[in-house]
């Protein structure tokens, strides 16, 4: 793709991913993350989407990045990603990359939970 054009297959994965419509401009790191992040990368067979998106969520806990853990965790409840399997990856991210970011990833899974009316 060149340009500001959004690859089509980008788009559709970004919606399946994180439950949502891509919304704004098309520039900078955001045309690079429609039309090769979900484009190329999520689109890829050889995971699942539910086992990408729990890698994922993994990954933004254990680096501390609570906007996108946020948006990964709502999507992937999104699929039906049961939210205790989401608070387990958050103990197996406390035990390998540290108790901050398991904890800390634990309490924004809960902040989400508690926005969908879940227990």
């Amino acid at each position: 793709m060149e340009g500001n054009a959004a690859d089509p297959r980008g788009l559709d994965m970004y919606e399946r991913v994180l439950g949502r419509p891509f919304a704004g401009r098309l520039a900078g790191v955001r045309e690079h993350t429609i039309n090769h992040l979900f484009a190329e990368i999520w689109s890829r067979p050889q995971l699942s989407l539910r086992d990408r998106s729990l890698v994922t969520i993994a990954l933004l806990a254990a680096q501390g990045r609570a906007d996108q853990l946020r948006d990964h965790i709502r999507g992937a409840r999104s699929r039906g990603v049961p939210r205790e399997e989401i608070l387990e990856v958050m103990v197996h991210v406390a035990h390998y990359a540290g108790w901050a970011g398991g904890t800390s990833g634990q309490k924004i899974a809960e902040e989400v939970f508690a926005e969908e009316g879940s227990p």
